[in-house]
């Protein structure tokens, strides 16, 4: 066997770049991005915020703080993951090199919201265990369960490297919940290390450019109590209109990379099939 033939050419993007590409790409169509994330998640923060502010206020009873609460939290939580599902639309047009549409993305994610929702829902039940190691203050208060904890923060951090760009493949591929987790595992085989960098890295970049935007907002929180809460939480209302877009980014460039590799295996495996086999 010649030695051109031995090994595929499989370039692999590395995880700077592929952050690099995504965080350019949500710059460039910043504008749709924000019309698609500005009408879910702002007019909902105008109810969130008030009910907030009232419920900080207020020396009411425990049961209907959380009465109010509840559903004013699940409708914001939709409304997130909503944006963020047509962020990922958006980001893969424009990845393709098309003009990127926030109607169109609102009325696909408005099409499949049941499918994009389980998804979501999946993702952060496998992502929960690796944040929580995080955010606790540390890992010796918890005792004996601090290797629990880290048992499940890898198995977690393996499963959102898994399944990093399941949402990009049920978006680009329209595949079902179990269809896009498959379809995931299949073009992360290989590149896990690489995936697992783009969602921790990426998350941690993406939730950053949202503390960012809510840090500059609280400047202007000049007043009493009220007025700072209020401020803070405009603040990250704000924050969050650049979140997703910026993730989305991220990912959906992980996701076609990990296609364009699979596509150079895919021709590579067929030309050892097609090459006459030499006599020995």
């Amino acid at each position: 066997m010649s030695a051109s033939m031995s090994q595929p050419g499989q370039p692999q993007r590395a995880l700077s770049d592929i952050l690099e590409s995504g965080a350019r790409l949500a710059a460039r169509r910043v504008l749709v991005f924000l019309r698609i994330t500005a009408p879910l998640i702002l007019p909902v923060n105008a109810i969130f915020i008030p009910v907030v502010v009232w419920l900080a206020k207020s020396s009411g009873s425990r049961n209907l703080a959380i009465g109010v609460l509840v559903p004013v939290v699940v409708v914001y939580v939709i409304a997130v993951v909503l944006s963020a599902g047509a962020c990922v639309q958006a980001a893969a047009e424009a990845q393709r090199g098309a003009e990127p549409n926030a109607k169109a993305a609102l009325a696909y994610v408005f099409r499949r919201p049941v499918p994009i929702l389980c998804l979501t829902l999946l993702l952060c039940i496998a992502a929960v265990p690796a944040f929580a190691m995080v955010v606790l203050p540390g890992l010796i208060a918890l005792g004996s369960f601090a290797l629990l904890l880290i048992v499940l923060a890898l198995v977690s951090l393996w499963l959102s490297g898994t399944f990093a760009v399941s949402l990009p493949a049920m978006v680009v591929e329209e595949k079902g919940v179990t269809g896009s987790l498959r379809r995931s595992a299949v073009l992360v085989h290989g590149s896990l290390m690489r995936a697992i960098g783009t969602v921790v890295l990426g998350g941690i970049l993406a939730l950053f450019a949202g503390v960012l935007v809510a840090l500059l907002v609280s400047f202007f929180s000049l007043g009493g109590e009220n007025v700072i809460l209020v401020v803070t939480l405009v603040g990250t209302a704000l924050g969050e209109l650049f979140v997703a877009p910026l993730f989305a980014a991220f990912l959906v460039v992980l996701y076609y990379d990990l296609c364009a590799r699979e596509q150079i295996v895919a021709s590579y495996r067929a030309q050892r099939q097609d090459k006459p086999k030499t006599d020995r």
